[in-house]
């Protein structure tokens, strides 16, 4: 790994992509996740040195956009690297490229320290973190204004399981667009690939929680809002 840009190789599995061998949105998140992990605990302020401290990672936006969405079997090359952190908050910034260097999906994320004891965001001075970043820093950093969904909107409701939460015990960063793009029938998505998709986590969710998920959906987007949660949307134009 270089010291500032962290750079894999992946050859897209099954788990992957969706049931049209599309790479699906939660796999994005995954790789841009992974990022951002190998790069903290390079620099010696993972997830084991943060918890020592009484202190978690927790994203606060993603955002992506897609090119091309790569297909099952296809080899992909995921960078990632820090941006310049400001107030308390920590930017990253992703790109999946295809084998020939052609740009295939960009992407940034804001994450924040959050205390074990209040589950608060904290202050960066109580941590003294400061992370390491390439010149020049001008990659885009995610929208800050609210995402905003029709007015009418479907309402369901989706149990926390098990399976879904992850070491800090509360529902998996990369799930949250699972549930989104569980919403709509299988045929919808058949005929919409997405081209962007946004996220705006407001407060963690717990194993067992019943969440409520207000959504509406159209040729052009699909929003989910949980009231005081979480708000997402995925576009197709």
């Amino acid at each position: 790994m270089d010291e500032l840009i962290y750079e894999i190789k992946h050859k897209l599995f099954m788990r992957d992509c969706d049931t049209f061998q599309r790479i699906k949105p939660s796999a994005v998140l995954c790789m841009f996740q992974d990022c951002s992990e190998a790069l903290t605990e390079g620099w010696g302020v993972g997830l084991g040195e943060m918890l020592s401290r009484d202190a978690i990672w927790v994203a606060a936006k993603v955002e992506a956009q897609a090119t091309r969405l790569p297909l099952h079997a296809e080899e992909v090359t995921v960078r990632g690297w820090a941006k310049r952190s400001r107030s308390g908050i920590f930017p990253f910034h992703y790109e999946m490229l295809d084998t020939e260097g052609n740009e295939l999906i960009s992407g940034c994320s804001m994450w924040v320290l959050s205390s074990l004891k209040t589950h608060s965001m904290m202050s960066p001075d109580v941590p003294k973190i400061t992370l390491p970043t390439p010149e020049p820093d001008n990659a885009p950093l995610p929208r800050m204004r609210p995402i905003k969904g029709p007015e009418e909107k479907r309402r369901d409701t989706r149990r926390v399981r098990f399976t879904e939460t992850d070491i800090n015990g509360h529902l998996t960063n990369t799930r949250y667009m699972d549930w989104v793009c569980d919403l709509p029938d299988r045929e919808f998505h058949r005929t919409h690939p997405w081209k962007a998709l946004r996220i705006d986590y407001r407060a963690e969710i717990y194993p067992d929680e019943d969440v409520v998920l207000d959504w509406a959906c159209s040729d052009d987007g699909l929003w989910c809002e949980s009231p005081g949660k979480f708000t997402a949307a995925i576009y197709y134009k």
